[in-house]
């Protein structure tokens, strides 16, 4: 098992902190925000060039050679949800891609939210619902003559999402990330299958899809991160763009069992929803936190908000506020006629 960098979390917080104190800072002066950002790419390019120089394994005995170096991507933090995940690791693909590197994922070596804790070590969560992006696996890599273990994940340029730039695709920023997940993220049958099975609920009809995120944000208001709408504020847009556009039908995508009652009170036969396993949790416990006793609850808890985001990248519209999973529909999309994003700012 890896244990490359599992003692920096604490320091990876307080940065996390101070970069988002900058960022407010920043953002009062109108294009100062962007500017920063570009001049900081190369710098961190060049950071994690040369990390990687230094992390380069060598065992001259092993058999198994590759034309590209594996780069072993990974995250050891546990609290977070699986499109979080997707896009830091989508980061350190995409250096892996600019370098030549063949990108390896681990979410074997750390805890995630979606393993229990003595199938860590033993089960690579990423190839629960993903292929591995060049189909080279994490044994393979690190018992290859050469591999690199990469830095942790925050090191990489990653998508920010406290901002509605990338949504509008402002510089170009949106069509940058979708470009490496057409090209390294690849479903596993079984979630494509679930997919196909949610879309034939959806068959001729033109849907507006809506993502809403669940009140542990709202009641837990963690630091720099966006403030979503309430439930009466989404139900509110949706009604409005159903009045003014020619939608057949709504598609909602949430967790939360409370939610969705609303909006079924609100749009009844109207609403298209996904069989899951809804949960009707403490809003004081991140939603990831939170499982069921059910058979593999952490694996199909994964599965199901991963369709059920899916879902929402093949509607015809899109409402959503700001999150890891909206991110997501947006970048495994190929883009939406109507697009309306609550930017509510974020929590201080």
């Amino acid at each position: 098992m890896l244990n490359i960098l599992s003692d920096r979390q604490t320091d990876r917080q307080s940065n996390y902190t101070l970069s988002a104190e900058i960022k407010k800072l920043l953002k009062k002066i109108p294009g100062l925000l962007n500017l920063v950002r570009r001049i900081r790419k190369p710098i961190r390019f060049y950071q994690n060039l040369h990390y990687a120089h230094k992390h380069t394994f060598y065992n001259p005995e092993s058999k198994i050679k590759f034309e590209k170096i594996p780069y072993i991507i990974h995250r050891d933090t546990d609290g977070v949800g699986l499109f979080s995940y997707l896009f830091t690791i989508l980061g350190g693909i995409a250096f892996a891609d600019k370098n030549n590197f063949a990108p390896v994922v681990d979410m074997k070596s750390y805890k995630n939210a979606y393993l229990y804790d003595d199938e860590v070590g033993h089960i690579n969560a990423w190839e629960y619902y993903f292929e591995q992006p060049e189909n080279i696996s994490l044994e393979d890599a690190l018992s290859s003559q050469k591999y690199i273990v990469g830095p942790d994940s925050v090191m990489h340029d990653w998508p920010s999402f406290n901002t509605s730039d990338f949504y509008y695709n402002r510089d170009g920023v949106l069509d940058y990330w979708r470009k490496y997940c057409r090209k390294y993220i690849k479903f596993k049958p079984e979630v494509l299958e679930k997919l196909k099975t949610l879309q034939e609920k959806t068959k001729g009809k033109k849907i507006l899809g809506v993502s809403v995120r669940g009140t542990d944000v709202v009641a837990k208001k963690p630091h720099a991160h966006p403030i979503p709408p309430t439930p009466e504020q989404a139900i509110e847009k949706v009604q409005e763009v159903l009045s003014e556009k020619n939608f057949d039908a709504v598609y909602l995508a949430t967790e939360d069992k409370n939610i969705l009652k609303k909006f079924q009170d609100a749009f009844g036969e109207k609403l298209i929803t996904f069989e899951q396993d809804y949960l009707d949790y403490d809003p004081n416990e991140w939603v990831t936190a939170q499982f069921t006793d059910r058979k593999n609850d952490r694996y199909l808890r994964g599965l199901e908000y991963l369709v059920s985001k899916l879902m929402l990248a093949k509607c015809q519209g899109f409402i959503a506020s700001i999150s890891s999973g909206s991110m997501g529909a947006m970048c495994l999309s190929e883009g939406f006629e109507y697009l309306y994003i609550f930017d509510l700012g974020v929590y201080d």
